[in-house]
């Protein structure tokens, strides 16, 4: 930003931790190589915050450079959700999270599309195990996911957002 003969620039980096669980198992339905689609409730987690703002200003030639250290932040949330399905046989797609309401953290500062994404990136295609095609009765499956994104801001933000995500999915079979 100008302000007449000064320009300043304020920059926010961080780093958020999310970690979540469902409060009781959820029931999820194999057929056809497919996971029948299913709503997830009662996701429950924290999410760690932690960072620095720093502002600097050039005002006549003169540098002035300050650096502010954010305290880590913990931030609780519960009765989040989410839906479960597979678009074609041997896939699952876990779709965004939905209803994690997180307090504001004021330091660092967080840009719209982190608080749009509070879980990090939405998973995209699981590849499911074979077994699970193949129909045979599975004890259990867990699948590691994880996701990536890379975004770049023009003017006048002028930065970018890193954020990743891994996701550990377990699922036991219910005698029933």
């Amino acid at each position: 930003m100008d302000f007449g003969d000064c320009r300043r620039t304020e920059t926010s980096e961080g780093i958020r931790t999310a970690r979540f669980r469902t409060k009781a198992p959820v029931t999820i339905r194999l057929a056809g190589g497919r996971v029948l689609a299913v709503n997830i409730r009662g996701i429950e987690g924290t999410v760690t915050l932690g960072g620095a703002d720093t502002t600097e200003e050039i005002c006549g030639g003169v540098r002035n450079s300050k650096i502010a250290d954010c305290a880590q932040t913990k931030r609780s949330f519960r009765g989040a959700n989410a839906r479960a399905v597979s678009p074609r046989p041997g896939v699952l797609t876990l779709n965004r999270i939905a209803n994690v309401r997180l307090a504001t953290a004021d330091c660092p500062h967080e840009p719209p599309d982190v608080k749009r994404q509070p879980l990090g990136p939405s998973l995209d295609l699981v590849r499911l195990p074979k077994a699970v095609l193949r129909e045979r009765r599975v004890a259990r499956i867990s699948l590691r996911a994880s996701r990536h994104q890379h975004k770049v801001y023009g003017s006048p933000e002028e930065g970018r957002l890193d954020a990743s995500a891994e996701w550990t999915l377990t699922f036991v079979r219910v005698e029933g």
